[in-house]
Protein backbone atom coordinates (compact mmCIF):
# COMPACT_ATOMS: atom_id res chain seq x y z
CA UNK A 1 0.00 0.00 0.00
CA UNK A 2 1.28 3.73 -0.33
CA UNK A 3 -0.04 7.58 -0.34
CA UNK A 4 0.95 9.88 -2.57
CA UNK A 5 0.10 13.15 -0.91
CA UNK A 6 1.20 15.66 -3.58
CA UNK A 7 -0.57 13.17 -6.65
CA UNK A 8 -3.79 12.60 -3.89
CA UNK A 9 -3.35 9.23 -4.88
CA UNK A 10 -3.84 5.65 -2.83
CA UNK A 11 -2.58 2.62 -4.25
CA UNK A 12 -4.04 -0.22 -2.51
CA UNK A 13 -1.80 -3.89 -1.59
CA UNK A 14 -3.77 -5.60 -4.95
CA UNK A 15 -1.94 -2.67 -7.15
CA UNK A 16 -5.09 -0.68 -7.94
CA UNK A 17 -4.81 3.54 -7.28
CA UNK A 18 -7.54 5.79 -5.88
CA UNK A 19 -7.86 9.39 -6.61
CA UNK A 20 -9.12 11.37 -4.07
CA UNK A 21 -9.91 15.41 -3.47
CA UNK A 22 -10.23 14.80 0.64
CA UNK A 23 -8.64 11.92 2.63
CA UNK A 24 -9.79 10.68 6.14
CA UNK A 25 -7.16 8.33 7.51
CA UNK A 26 -7.52 6.05 10.92
CA UNK A 27 -4.04 4.34 10.58
CA UNK A 28 -1.68 5.20 12.79
CA UNK A 29 0.18 8.28 12.24
CA UNK A 30 3.23 7.35 12.25
CA UNK A 31 2.38 4.91 9.68
CA UNK A 32 0.74 7.66 7.44
CA UNK A 33 3.59 9.69 7.56
CA UNK A 34 6.07 6.84 6.57
CA UNK A 35 3.84 6.94 3.60
CA UNK A 36 3.75 10.37 2.87
CA UNK A 37 7.21 10.16 3.39
CA UNK A 38 8.08 12.58 6.26
CA UNK A 39 8.56 10.25 8.96
CA UNK A 40 10.77 12.98 11.06
CA UNK A 41 7.71 14.90 11.77
CA UNK A 42 6.52 12.28 14.05
CA UNK A 43 9.38 11.83 15.86
CA UNK A 44 8.52 11.50 19.90
CA UNK A 45 5.21 9.73 19.32
CA UNK A 46 5.24 7.04 22.08
CA UNK A 47 3.44 3.89 22.62
CA UNK A 48 2.01 0.78 24.49
CA UNK A 49 1.38 -2.86 22.89
CA UNK A 50 -1.79 -4.96 24.12
CA UNK A 51 -1.94 -8.38 24.66
CA UNK A 52 -5.39 -10.07 25.05
CA UNK A 53 -5.74 -13.30 26.75
CA UNK A 54 -9.26 -14.75 27.01
CA UNK A 55 -9.91 -17.57 29.37
CA UNK A 56 -13.55 -19.73 29.58
CA UNK A 57 -14.18 -21.49 32.43
CA UNK A 58 -17.06 -24.51 33.05
CA UNK A 59 -19.01 -23.70 36.07
CA UNK A 60 -21.30 -21.08 37.86
CA UNK A 61 -20.14 -17.22 37.04
CA UNK A 62 -18.61 -15.87 40.83
CA UNK A 63 -21.72 -13.58 42.06
CA UNK A 64 -21.24 -9.81 42.49
CA UNK A 65 -22.17 -7.08 39.57
CA UNK A 66 -18.47 -5.94 39.45
CA UNK A 67 -17.70 -5.64 35.37
CA UNK A 68 -14.26 -4.97 35.09
CA UNK A 69 -11.21 -4.48 37.83
CA UNK A 70 -7.88 -2.79 37.72
CA UNK A 71 -4.52 -4.49 38.95
CA UNK A 72 -1.68 -3.15 40.51
CA UNK A 73 -0.12 -5.85 42.10
CA UNK A 74 3.23 -7.23 41.39
CA UNK A 75 1.80 -11.22 41.02
CA UNK A 76 -0.17 -10.59 37.89
CA UNK A 77 0.65 -9.59 34.61
CA UNK A 78 -2.52 -7.81 33.61
CA UNK A 79 -3.75 -4.39 34.44
CA UNK A 80 -7.16 -4.78 33.88
CA UNK A 81 -9.24 -7.72 33.92
CA UNK A 82 -12.81 -7.87 32.43
CA UNK A 83 -15.72 -10.42 33.66
CA UNK A 84 -16.90 -10.87 29.60
CA UNK A 85 -19.63 -13.24 30.80
CA UNK A 86 -21.65 -10.50 32.92
CA UNK A 87 -21.97 -8.60 29.92
CA UNK A 88 -24.31 -10.99 28.03
CA UNK A 89 -25.29 -14.60 27.93
CA UNK A 90 -24.77 -14.68 24.42
CA UNK A 91 -20.40 -14.12 25.48
CA UNK A 92 -20.35 -17.55 26.28
CA UNK A 93 -21.55 -21.02 25.04
CA UNK A 94 -25.45 -22.32 25.89
CA UNK A 95 -25.38 -24.51 28.84
CA UNK A 96 -25.94 -27.55 26.60
CA UNK A 97 -22.96 -27.27 25.05
CA UNK A 98 -20.47 -30.01 25.37
CA UNK A 99 -16.92 -28.99 25.66
CA UNK A 100 -13.82 -30.36 26.68
CA UNK A 101 -11.42 -29.36 29.43
CA UNK A 102 -8.18 -28.05 28.07
CA UNK A 103 -6.62 -28.05 31.97
CA UNK A 104 -7.15 -27.00 35.39
CA UNK A 105 -6.26 -23.46 36.12
CA UNK A 106 -3.63 -24.84 39.05
CA UNK A 107 -2.22 -27.46 37.04
CA UNK A 108 -1.59 -26.73 33.51
CA UNK A 109 1.34 -28.89 32.47
CA UNK A 110 -0.72 -31.90 31.36
CA UNK A 111 -4.42 -32.05 29.31
CA UNK A 112 -7.40 -33.45 31.99
CA UNK A 113 -8.30 -36.89 31.42
CA UNK A 114 -10.15 -37.06 27.77
CA UNK A 115 -13.62 -38.16 29.99
CA UNK A 116 -13.86 -34.57 30.96
CA UNK A 117 -15.72 -33.71 28.29
CA UNK A 118 -18.79 -32.04 29.42
CA UNK A 119 -21.83 -29.53 29.04
CA UNK A 120 -22.06 -26.02 31.17
CA UNK A 121 -22.86 -23.82 32.55
CA UNK A 122 -19.95 -21.11 31.35
CA UNK A 123 -18.27 -17.87 32.18
CA UNK A 124 -15.83 -16.28 31.04
CA UNK A 125 -12.88 -13.43 31.88
CA UNK A 126 -10.66 -11.35 29.47
CA UNK A 127 -7.33 -9.80 30.34
CA UNK A 128 -5.50 -7.19 29.24
CA UNK A 129 -1.27 -7.47 29.51
CA UNK A 130 0.30 -4.29 28.64
CA UNK A 131 3.67 -3.88 27.11
CA UNK A 132 6.69 -1.07 25.99
CA UNK A 133 10.55 -1.04 25.99
CA UNK A 134 9.81 -0.43 29.61
CA UNK A 135 7.50 -3.19 30.97
CA UNK A 136 8.79 -6.39 28.17
CA UNK A 137 6.17 -9.14 28.17
CA UNK A 138 7.52 -12.39 27.85
CA UNK A 139 5.85 -14.33 24.42
CA UNK A 140 8.46 -17.54 24.06
CA UNK A 141 6.72 -21.00 24.02
CA UNK A 142 5.36 -22.66 26.37
CA UNK A 143 2.94 -25.70 27.10
CA UNK A 144 -0.52 -25.46 28.44
CA UNK A 145 -2.95 -28.51 28.87
CA UNK A 146 -0.66 -30.11 25.89
CA UNK A 147 -1.26 -27.41 23.60
CA UNK A 148 1.42 -24.54 22.89
CA UNK A 149 0.88 -20.92 24.04
CA UNK A 150 2.88 -17.27 24.73
CA UNK A 151 4.54 -17.19 28.09
CA UNK A 152 2.05 -14.31 29.04
CA UNK A 153 -1.05 -16.51 28.55
CA UNK A 154 0.75 -18.98 31.46
CA UNK A 155 1.51 -16.16 33.89
CA UNK A 156 -2.33 -14.41 33.47
CA UNK A 157 -3.54 -17.76 34.40
CA UNK A 158 -1.12 -17.90 37.40
CA UNK A 159 -1.74 -14.09 37.96
CA UNK A 160 -5.99 -14.94 38.25
CA UNK A 161 -5.17 -17.48 40.99
CA UNK A 162 -3.10 -14.90 42.68
CA UNK A 163 -5.64 -12.06 42.82
CA UNK A 164 -8.54 -14.56 43.29
CA UNK A 165 -9.92 -13.95 39.89
CA UNK A 166 -10.50 -17.69 39.91
CA UNK A 167 -9.28 -21.11 41.41
CA UNK A 168 -7.36 -23.63 41.42
CA UNK A 169 -9.51 -26.42 40.38
CA UNK A 170 -11.46 -24.46 37.86
CA UNK A 171 -11.63 -25.89 34.52
CA UNK A 172 -10.49 -24.40 31.89
CA UNK A 173 -12.36 -25.31 28.77
CA UNK A 174 -11.10 -22.53 26.46
CA UNK A 175 -8.11 -19.92 25.92
CA UNK A 176 -7.63 -16.49 23.36
CA UNK A 177 -4.64 -14.82 22.89
CA UNK A 178 -4.38 -11.86 20.71
CA UNK A 179 -1.55 -9.01 20.39
CA UNK A 180 -2.64 -5.34 19.47
CA UNK A 181 0.83 -3.90 18.68
CA UNK A 182 -1.10 -0.31 18.80
CA UNK A 183 -2.68 -0.57 22.16
CA UNK A 184 -2.30 3.09 23.38
CA UNK A 185 -0.62 6.32 22.27
CA UNK A 186 1.44 7.10 25.49
CA UNK A 187 1.64 10.84 25.91
CA UNK A 188 5.15 12.27 26.42
CA UNK A 189 6.93 15.65 26.23
CA UNK A 190 7.62 15.81 22.53
CA UNK A 191 3.99 14.33 21.84
CA UNK A 192 2.36 17.90 20.52
CA UNK A 193 4.73 19.31 18.47
CA UNK A 194 4.93 15.69 16.88
CA UNK A 195 1.28 15.87 16.52
CA UNK A 196 0.87 19.24 15.25
CA UNK A 197 3.55 19.22 12.41
CA UNK A 198 2.42 16.08 11.43
CA UNK A 199 -1.42 16.86 11.13
CA UNK A 200 -0.36 20.37 9.58
CA UNK A 201 1.60 18.70 6.51
CA UNK A 202 -1.51 16.53 6.53
CA UNK A 203 -4.17 18.85 5.93
CA UNK A 204 -1.86 20.96 3.49
CA UNK A 205 -2.46 18.00 1.54
CA UNK A 206 -6.15 17.91 1.88
CA UNK A 207 -5.43 14.49 4.44
CA UNK A 208 -7.28 14.10 7.78
CA UNK A 209 -5.68 11.67 9.93
CA UNK A 210 -8.15 10.84 12.60
CA UNK A 211 -8.88 8.29 15.54
CA UNK A 212 -7.23 6.59 18.45
CA UNK A 213 -3.90 6.25 16.73
CA UNK A 214 -4.54 8.59 13.67
CA UNK A 215 -4.56 11.49 15.86
CA UNK A 216 -2.40 10.11 18.69
CA UNK A 217 -4.33 12.09 21.96
CA UNK A 218 -4.93 9.07 24.99
CA UNK A 219 -7.14 11.56 26.43
CA UNK A 220 -9.32 11.32 23.52
CA UNK A 221 -8.59 7.98 22.60
CA UNK A 222 -11.96 6.29 23.80
CA UNK A 223 -14.32 4.13 21.47
CA UNK A 224 -16.82 7.41 22.17
CA UNK A 225 -13.84 9.57 21.60
CA UNK A 226 -12.84 8.16 18.30
CA UNK A 227 -16.53 8.13 16.91
CA UNK A 228 -16.41 11.82 17.49
CA UNK A 229 -13.12 12.84 15.79
CA UNK A 230 -14.58 10.63 12.52
CA UNK A 231 -17.88 12.41 12.56
CA UNK A 232 -16.11 16.13 13.50
CA UNK A 233 -13.76 15.58 10.66
CA UNK A 234 -16.45 14.56 8.54
CA UNK A 235 -17.93 17.75 9.30
CA UNK A 236 -15.03 19.70 8.73
CA UNK A 237 -14.23 18.63 5.27
CA UNK A 238 -17.79 19.82 3.99
CA UNK A 239 -19.25 22.35 6.62
CA UNK A 240 -15.72 23.74 7.95
CA UNK A 241 -17.24 23.19 11.37
CA UNK A 242 -14.72 22.80 14.49
CA UNK A 243 -13.48 19.95 15.71
CA UNK A 244 -13.94 19.95 19.44
CA UNK A 245 -13.01 16.63 20.25
CA UNK A 246 -9.41 16.85 18.39
CA UNK A 247 -8.38 20.59 19.69
CA UNK A 248 -10.43 20.52 23.14
CA UNK A 249 -10.15 17.38 24.78
CA UNK A 250 -10.56 19.37 28.16
CA UNK A 251 -13.73 20.86 26.72
CA UNK A 252 -14.95 17.36 25.26
CA UNK A 253 -14.16 15.74 28.98
CA UNK A 254 -15.34 18.10 31.48
CA UNK A 255 -18.41 17.17 33.62
CA UNK A 256 -21.23 16.89 32.22
CA UNK A 257 -19.68 17.29 28.89
CA UNK A 258 -21.44 20.45 28.88
CA UNK A 259 -20.02 22.71 25.86
CA UNK A 260 -21.34 25.66 27.75
CA UNK A 261 -19.45 24.99 30.56
CA UNK A 262 -18.01 28.36 31.67
CA UNK A 263 -14.75 26.75 33.07
CA UNK A 264 -13.75 25.89 29.53
CA UNK A 265 -14.73 28.57 27.07
CA UNK A 266 -13.87 28.15 23.27
CA UNK A 267 -13.91 31.05 21.13
CA UNK A 268 -16.92 31.29 18.98
CA UNK A 269 -19.32 28.85 21.44
CA UNK A 270 -19.41 31.67 23.96
CA UNK A 271 -23.38 31.75 24.97
CA UNK A 272 -25.22 34.88 23.35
Amino acid sequence: MGLDACEKRVRLADGSTIRYNRLLTTAPLDTTMRMVQRPELCVGLLKSSSHIVGLGFRGEQPPGETQWMYFPESDCPFYRATMFSKYSQYNVPDVARVLGTICLAGDTSAPVEPGQVKPGPYWSLMFEVSESPEKPVDVSECSIGGRTFPRVVLDTIRGAINTKLCESGDEIVSIYYRKFDYGYPTPSLGRDKAIRDSLAYLRLHNIWSRGRFGSWKYEVANQDHSCMLGVEAVDNMLYGSRELTLHYPDLVNAPGNKETDKRFVVPGFEDK
